[in-house]
């Protein structure tokens, strides 16, 4: 959950009975949970897909280091569910249960994190309840062949 050095969230997570603290100075961190039904739950291979690639390579969401927790929150769901540039149509009642907010809540969230450009844009479809957002493009510095050179013609 990549919550390592946030010891505030730790410490929300055990004030709210999910977890007991655990070491944070070992590496790596073993955190006993202790909602029974969470270790019942099975990912689908699409889901676990996602999250192995996303272990892999990087958030693709990331919030302002002074981001508010519920902001980061949110945009550790919407990592969890996106792949490639965009998010798939995830509907809004999953990411309000996971982020653990209202749907006025939610859509205020996605609009912060707009304004902080951790998303490039999102929508939400009524008739279906769908989500689905952009991510920023991510400019990389490759250089073309003869960028930064003028053209000269042969002197004589």
């Amino acid at each position: 959950m990549r919550l390592l050095r946030s010891r505030e969230l730790w410490q929300e997570l055990v004030q709210d009975r999910w977890l007991e603290m655990p070491v944070l100075r070992s590496a790596p961190v073993t955190v006993v949970l202790l909602d029974d039904g969470v270790l019942g739950q099975a990912p689908g291979r699409g889901a676990r897909r996602r999250a192995a690639h996303w272990a892999l390579h990087g958030t693709p969401l990331v919030p302002p280091a002074a981001a508010p927790p519920a902001l980061r929150l949110a945009a550790l769901v919407l990592a969890a569910h996106s792949c490639g540039s965009a998010g798939h149509g995830t509907d809004m009642d999953v990411l309000v249960r996971l982020c653990g907010h209202s749907p006025h809540q939610m859509v205020d969230l996605m609009d912060r994190l707009v304004a902080v450009r951790t998303l490039a844009a999102w929508s939400h479809n009524r008739e279906t309840d769908e989500v689905s957002w952009c991510l920023p493009v991510r400019r990389t510095h490759s250089r073309s062949p003869g960028h930064g050179t003028r053209y000269r013609p042969p002197a004589g």
